[in-house]
Parts: C-alpha cells; sequence; structure tokens
C-alpha cells in the first residue's frame, strides 16, 4: 500500500512531546522517521510505563514513537555528526527542538546542512522562535498558553451582582501549545515538501515554528474580538460567549452529580433546548444580560438538576440542543462514537501482549493510515542504519566503546 509520504525521510532530533508529535504524525503518513536520540538524555523513556515483573516500557512512547525507526548519537562528538551528515544526504526533513543557536554550536544547523543537502526542509520547532526577547529563556506549555491569552480566558464565569469574586486562571489539562506547535510544524513540513517539487532547483527550505506563536494564532473569536474594538468606537460591545457567561453554552450538573455540555449557540438550538427542558418561557431569554442572564442560568440549572445525566441524555436524543455528557478519558475510550471511528486499537506486544494505542484521526478511503511497527526501544535500528551507510562491525564495536553510538 503506497502512503502519502512513502519515499520521505524524516531525521527526527527532536525530544519530549512537541517534536516527537510531529514526526508522529508524518509517521503515519509513511514517512521513514529516524529518531535520533542522545543516549544520555534522561528523559528518552518517559512514565507512565507499561511493566511486566522488572521489564518495562514507556506507555507514552508507545503512542508518539510508533511506526519510527531509532538510532542513538552523541552529536557532542565528532564521529556522530559525520554519521548524521552522512544521514541528511539521504533524507528530505530535518526535525529539531533545540534552543536557539544550540544546533550551530553542534555544527547541523540549517546552513550546515543545507550545504551538504540542499533539499533538506530543516524545522526547529522551539518555545518563542528563533528570534524576539525571549528566544533564550527556558520554557513550557504553561508559559506559552499563560503569555498567549489562552490561560486569562480560562477561568469561572462571572456571576452577576457578586463582588470580590475570585475567578482564578484554571491550569490547563492539556499541552495546548506542545500539541500545537506539533500539529502546526507537520503542515508547514508538509507544505514545504509540496513547493520543493515545484521549484526548478529542488531546493529545500528552513522553517521556523514557535509554540507560542501557535497557541496565540488558536484564537481567531479573541482576536476578532478584541481587534473590532479599534473600529466600533466603543459604541457596540461584543462579547466572548467561549468564556461560559452565557447560558447558552456552558456545563451544567445533573442529579447524579455528573455533567452535561450545552453549545446551544444558535437560535434554533436554544429552543430546542427549552423543549427539552420543558421550558418554554424560557425561549425569549436567550441573550438577556445581567441579573435576568442570571436567573436564566439559575432555571436551566434547576431543571438539570431534576434528572440523572443519562435521564437527559435520552430526552435529547431527538433534539438538536447542542447536549452531551462530560466523559473521563477512561468513559471516553468506551463512547460509542469513539468505538465506531476505532480510535482506540489493540497491538501485539511480544512481552505484554495486547496494548491499546490511539490511532491517526486521519481517515483517508483508499490508503488508511495504520500502526505499522511498534515504538522502538532506544538505539534499536543504531546498528541497521550504520550498515545500511556502509560501517562495519569492527566500527560499531568501535563507537560503542568511544561513545559515539
Amino acid at each position: 500500500m503506497s502512503l502519502p509520504l512513502k519515499n520521505i525521510k524524516v531525521l527526527d532530533l527532536s525530544r519530549m512531546l512537541p517534536g516527537p508529535y510531529c514526526s508522529m504524525i508524518l509517521a503515519d503518513l509513511g514517512a521513514e522517521i529516524i529518531h535520533v536520540n542522545d543516549p544520555q538524555f534522561a528523559y528518552g523513556n518517559p512514565p507512565p510505563f507499561f511493566q511486566k515483573g522488572r521489564y518495562r516500557e514507556s506507555a507514552f512512547n508507545s503512542i508518539l514513537m510508533r511506526n519510527k525507526k531509532s538510532i542513538t548519537l552523541n552529536l557532542k562528538k565528532e564521529k556522530a555528526r559525520e554519521i548524521l551528515y552522512a544521514l541528511v544526504k539521504q533524507s528530505d526533513v530535518v526535525l529539531e527542538t533545540f534552543r536557539p543557536k544550540v544546533s550551530n554550536k553542534l555544527k547541523i544547523d540549517y546552513k550546515t546542512l543545507s550545504d551538504i543537502n540542499k533539499s533538506i526542509i530543516y524545522c526547529s520547532l522551539t518555545g518563542y522562535g528563533q528570534n524576539g526577547p525571549y528566544e533564550q529563556i527556558a520554557g513550557h506549555d504553561m508559559n506559552y498558553v499563560g503569555i498567549c491569552g489562552m490561560v486569562d480566558l480560562n477561568r469561572p464565569r462571572e456571576i452577576f451582582g457578586l463582588k470580590d469574586q475570585a475567578r482564578d486562571p484554571i491550569v490547563p489539562c492539556i499541552q495546548s501549545a506542545d500539541i500545537g506547535g506539533g500539529l502546526v510544524a507537520a503542515i508547514g513540513i508538509l507544505g514545504a515538501i509540496i513547493e520543493r517539487s515545484t521549484n526548478p532547483g529542488y531546493e529545500g527550505q528552513y522553517i521556523d515554528i514557535s509554540m507560542l506563536d501557535t497557541v496565540f494564532s488558536f484564537m481567531p473569536m479573541t482576536a476578532a474580538l478584541h481587534f473590532s474594538k479599534y473600529l466600533n468606537d466603543g459604541m457596540v460591545k461584543n462579547e466572548n460567549i467561549l468564556h461560559g457567561n452565557c447560558p447558552y453554552y456552558s456545563i451544567y450538573k445533573t442529579k447524579d452529580g455528573k455533567y452535561v455540555t450545552v453549545g446551544a449557540i444558535e437560535v434554533k438550538f436554544w429552543r430546542d433546548l427549552c423543549t427539552g427542558l420543558g421550558r418554554e418561557d424560557l425561549k425569549i431569554k436567550q441573550m438577556a444580560q445581567g441579573e435576568e442572564r442570571e436567573e436564566v442560568f439559575h432555571e436551566v440549572q434547576k431543571e438539570f438538576i431534576t434528572k440523572t445525566q443519562t435521564e437527559w441524555l435520552e430526552i435529547f436524543k431527538d433534539l438538536d440542543a447542542c447536549v452531551m455528557p462530560v466523559k473521563s478519558f477512561a468513559q471516553a475510550c468506551d463512547d460509542p462514537q469513539i468505538k465506531a471511528r476505532k480510535m482506540v486499537i489493540e497491538l501485539d506486544h511480544p512481552k505484554f501482549g495486547k496494548i491499546p494505542n490511539m490511532v491517526s484521526p486521519i481517515k483517508y478511503s483508499r490508503t488508511p493510515l495504520l500502526i505499522r511497527s511498534l515504538a522502538p526501544k532506544i538505539g534499536l535500528h543504531t546498528k541497521e542504519i550504520l550498515k545500511s551507510l556502509g560501517y562495519l562491525t569492527e566500527d560499531i564495536r568501535e563507537f560503542i566503546q568511544q561513545g559515539i553510538i
């Protein structure tokens, strides 16, 4: 079966979540990914683990590193860089997540590698990008979503008339910047591959992806509300309905202590919501403000608390009201829609038997994306790759002794 990126080879020098998530997407699409690991990197096998007796493997890696090969190279050593240069000659893409200028110190920067292979596409995925005052500052997902304004939006709703409200920002539960950065990097790489195929010199190019830029771009509604202020002279007060301050876009508790989500933004959905609740009187109050809005919140919650989550889902199953349950991840894995989409599958593992994994959300009709190989142990393919480059067994033994691999 021919996959979209069947003939594309990627050297993945990245670590942690963002870069490996990007290369996971490319691997699922059929690219040959050679993940270059530092043999001394302390976090190459992160928890949680699949474990049987004393033997264990990273369950995190089982997702991110599927469909990839792994080689260990200590890039601080000249011989290891020579091996990398040999791989660059055969590759299409290099992905790295070093702090800016580290690749220059290691002599694996874009200029160096493009001199070896002018067709190479080189993607740097970093927290703050390759320029600006934060360029050299360390960071994690929390920092990026904090700076961009996303965390500021993520607060309990403001209750009208209540003074001294505690509305502290809430810690996000997913790594939007890490995942988003990996996703945008993959899109950037795919675009560069297409462009390279059309330019006469078949030249590659450099891609600079910032995780802060990425999550900043994830808020078009917030941006539109902010930018519109410059033109309406304060005459029109627009409201971000995604804040949870509107009764028609919120979360409600049910009789059994569970919750439902309501996304009845359009009038037709709100009307069906009111019908399901048995509250025809609320149909004209969707856009209520101030104290009246608080009354609508109270009345909607008062209705939802009278029945269990299951009972409400049965009532709303034939109504277009955008009412769905709040579930845990474990419950989501058993959700009939997730199951119908086959988003979780079981793979045969030589040590653990059947292990679950998440699959790609991309559904092709002719060339379905499969998990073709389990995540490799770090360095599993080192000897295989070195031999493909022409190195002999005695060379490999010497590399091990010298700490090159």
